[in-house]
């Protein structure tokens, strides 16, 4: 029963995350979509922080350290960074004119999601499923609900998706734990109890940061909004390989990376992700002939080819970054990064600058190919024990 209700919350917070980016993707215009996307990736921004401050630093000092983590700590950083990330997005949402009239709602939106990922990473690993799938499948029922209200009454604009993605976040914060708020000097409390983990983990997802998140960043201000909302479909279309690899990021990171069983296995995971790639190119190649518009969908069909190979190259590199993780030495792994960081800044930006959208598509696409290869590269051939 227990393996079923978690296989079930899995299933349901992948529906939640997906319906989010998916509903927006094929609803907005490029212009309005790339203002949605200003928005969700501050929220991806806090998310990270917060597992690297929250939620791994609390799960590593009790595998790691044997000390036990109590709810009221956890919780009242937890709020604390979240209402942090709201400030930052409305304040952010001001620097784009199309946000300033869903500042608040976006701000909403983001102060709740990053809750409720921290609170959520807390109940499930503590077995307590009446914080974990009550919300995960309200997030999902009230981010539709809402969606097809203003749907069904022709809506197709930027303060729609806000708004359904503000309201299923605040029904899957409600139906989470409840925090227990301490004073502000908690934060500095937690931050060095726990420093020893926050450290290298912040580093890494810095890291990864500056190219997922601070790159598009960059080139909001570089292609413009609607140009930008295109580039940032291609990394949409993909939200599925995350999806299918994440819920076995367990079994993956186990296999073993040595010997013949381990190159079969290596194959298989390239032909599999060009299979993901050409079913991208497929789908759409189906919209290209379909006498409807998609949104930012439609949009992407002249750039069919580079995100096929986005596609490609992205599960090729999610797959070997989650065996890197668990097999290769830190030196390596920190290599490995910032190899990936420096592909996600430069070649886009190059691209941009020298040919426009194609060029920051197709760069998109060209560094995440190396990225993949390079981490494919540090798996295959190992020089150090792993530590």
């Amino acid at each position: 029963m227990k393996r079923f209700r978690a296989v079930g919350a899995i299933a349901a917070n992948a529906a939640y995350v997906l319906a989010v980016q998916l509903l927006g993707l094929v609803t907005l215009s490029p212009a309005d979509f790339g203002s949605f996307s200003i928005q969700y990736l501050a929220y991806a921004f806090g998310a990270s922080l917060s597992l690297s401050i929250i939620s791994e630093a609390f799960l590593r000092s009790e595998i790691r350290d044997n000390v036990l983590v109590h709810w009221r700590d956890y919780s009242s950083v937890t709020v604390y960074l979240a209402l942090a990330m709201g400030l930052v997005t409305f304040a952010l949402s001001w620097a784009f004119e199309p946000l300033r009239a869903v500042s608040v709602i976006g701000a909403i939106a983001v102060t709740a999601s990053v809750y409720r990922g921290s609170a959520r990473y807390f109940s499930l690993r503590r077995g307590e499923f009446r914080g974990v799938l009550p919300g995960d499948v309200a997030g999902l029922a009230v981010s539709i609900s809402v969606w097809a209200f203003y749907f069904l009454g022709g809506s197709r604009d930027l303060s729609m998706m806000s708004t359904a993605w503000a309201s299923g976040a605040v029904a899957s914060a409600v139906l989470s734990k409840w925090p227990r708020l301490l004073e502000p000097r908690s934060i500095a409390r937690w931050c060095k109890q726990h420093a020893v983990h926050i450290r290298p983990l912040l580093k890494d997802s810095l890291l990864m940061d500056a190219g997922a998140i601070g790159t598009p960043y960059l080139l909001a201000p570089v292609l413009g909004l609607a140009q930008f909302g295109i580039y940032r479909a291609v990394s949409n279309v993909a939200a599925p390989v995350r999806l299918a690899l994440n819920p076995i990021r367990p079994q993956i990171a186990a296999a073993p990376i040595a010997g013949q069983r381990s190159m079969r296995r290596v194959a298989t995971v390239v032909a599999v992700s060009i299979l993901f790639g050409g079913g991208a190119f497929g789908g759409l190649a189906v919209v290209g002939v379909l006498d409807v518009y998609l949104g930012s969908l439609t949009d992407l069909v002249p750039f069919a080819i580079p995100t096929a190979v986005f596609v490609t190259a992205n599960f090729m590199g999610h797959y070997f970054y989650i065996v890197a993780r668990a097999h290769l030495s830190g030196s390596r792994l920190f290599a490995g990064r910032i190899i990936q960081t420096v592909l996600a800044v430069v070649v886009p930006l190059s691209g941009a600058l020298l040919g426009g959208l194609t060029g920051a598509v197709w760069g998109f696409a060209a560094g995440t190919l190396l990225s993949s290869l390079s981490w494919m590269v540090l798996i295959i051939r190992p020089t150090k024990p792993v530590l």
